[in-house]
């Protein structure tokens, strides 16, 4: 799949930052020495944990290129590392955090993925994550019926370069075999938009990233087109012109 299109990512960062933040004040306790970002992305998930923890030691792990570029641009303190985190990462060694934003749903076997960042914790480390619940948001519907009026062809072997969001019990039920105390929660955020384009805008680079990478660039703006009228069918516009873009996302941290 083409690497990620660091300026159309960055145009939401204030909402797609907001999780990160979020996340890292629910973190009980201040003295972590050695810290990973699994998926850091451009940093924007890395910068609250750099201002909370300022005396730690952090490194940044993502397989995207053009993603570290900036992540570099962003924090200089920090060790940047280009990993594909679904596989062992035993080999950086311990860490008494492992803190992950919005990175988990790429993965295809997330189960073992979360095996996998329990074992690089120290015995009484912690591992903080959030997730996309786009399975269970109206957009994800919308993306759905647009691809239906497609022949299946042109999406065929798709499944493993979506995002992969499952039900809290799943990530419940996996934590359990690895922490001895868990936190779970959800938090549906609400992004006033201006226009239904910016929901879409929104979302290209990332839910909608692996199906219009099947299409050439001429045929990409048709199938935009195809995806903006189903989120025109399933967005109402306010009194005051705005639309309500709801993103549900979960939460969880486990303890050992």
């Amino acid at each position: 799949m083409e690497d990620w299109n660091v300026t159309l990512y960055r145009q939401f960062e204030k909402e797609r930052a907001q999780p990160s933040v979020d996340l890292v004040n629910r973190i009980a306790g201040d003295s972590f020495k050695r810290i990973i970002d699994i998926g850091c992305g451009s940093g924007m998930s890395t910068l609250p944990l750099r201002k909370r923890f300022k005396e730690a030691e952090i490194l940044g792990a993502d397989s995207s290129p053009s993603m570290l570029t900036q992540a570099r641009e962003t924090l200089k303190d920090v060790t940047w590392l280009e990993r594909d985190c679904s596989k062992p990462l035993n080999d950086l060694g311990e860490f008494d955090l492992v803190f992950s934003n919005a990175a988990l749903q790429w993965f295809e076997d997330q189960a073992k993925v979360i095996r996998n960042l329990s074992e690089i914790l120290m015995p009484t480390g912690t591992l903080a994550v959030q997730i996309p619940y786009f399975s269970a948001m109206t957009i994800a519907g919308c993306i759905a019926d647009a691809v239906k009026t497609y022949d299946g062809e042109i999406f065929k072997g798709i499944e493993k370069d979506l995002f992969r969001s499952y039900s809290p019990e799943f990530y419940y039920n996996e934590l359990t075999n690895h922490f001895s105390r868990i936190e779970l929660w959800q938090t549906n955020y609400f992004h006033m938009m201006n226009t239904h384009e910016d929901i879409l805008q929104f979302c290209m680079s990332t839910g909608l990233r692996p199906y219009a990478n099947r299409f050439a660039e001429s045929q990409k703006a048709e199938f935009y087109k195809k995806v903006l009228q189903e989120i025109k069918k399933g967005y109402n516009v306010q009194k005051n012109g705005k639309i309500l873009f709801e993103f549900k996302r979960i939460f969880f941290i486990g303890t050992k």
